[in-house]
């Protein structure tokens, strides 16, 4: 079993949870989580910013088109796009998605429980350091005296781990009982601040 967070409906409550970790600038970097949903509204499950790149990361659920969203230093960079295959469905089962970024070849590669799903270019070649990662909400309205302007991610989140590269074992971290630690954020260690979500055991 491990641990996962609950995001409560409506999607129009703020709710959240604030990691911990110290964030250097990136020049790759490798997402993946672990998330399970029967809403069709759209929220972010991972994002990453800070005052001077407020949208820097932001990796969502999507019910429509591909069935997941990202955003790279303020550019949706799956609207160009229409091959994505194999979006998350919203059946309240778990799935596994990763995405993988890389500077230096200036694409982005997603995978949906351990399966190559789409490739496609990006601008961005480097990302700040020194911002916050916040799960199942916007970094930008993370705060208990904010009014949300954006939806909140409604469902389950675990498993949630970074890596600063571009170099891990996909398939391999598709599979329940993987103990593969992010380098950035390891979930099962690093310290998570809740606004108004529930932590429960979740056996796979």
């Amino acid at each position: 079993g491990v641990r996962v967070l609950h995001f409560p409906e409506p999607d129009s409550t703020l709710s959240w949870s604030l990691l911990q970790a110290n964030t250097p600038d990136l020049d790759a970097f490798t997402a993946c989580v672990w998330i399970k949903t029967t809403r069709t509204t759209s929220g972010p499950i991972l994002s990453y910013g800070s005052e001077s790149c407020r949208q820097c990361i932001e990796l969502g659920y999507n019910p429509v088109g591909h069935g997941y969203s990202v955003v790279l230093k303020g550019d949706n960079v799956l609207n160009r796009s229409s091959r994505a295959e194999a979006p998350l469905p919203a059946h309240g089962n778990w799935h596994h998605w990763c995405v993988v970024w890389s500077g230096a070849k200036r694409e982005i590669n997603i995978y949906r429980d351990g399966l190559h799903a789409l490739s496609q270019h990006v601008k961005v070649s480097r990302i700040p350091g020194g911002g916050k990662w916040v799960v199942g909400h916007t970094q930008c309205e993370a705060s208990p005296d904010t009014l949300p302007k954006h939806p909140s991610f409604v469902g389950f989140v675990g498993g949630v781990n970074v890596w600063n590269h571009d170099k891990v074992d996909i398939p391999g971290l598709a599979i329940c009982a993987n103990t593969n630690e992010g380098s950035l954020i390891s979930w099962d260690t690093v310290t998570k601040t809740n606004f108004k979500v529930a932590t429960y055991e979740e056996h796979c």
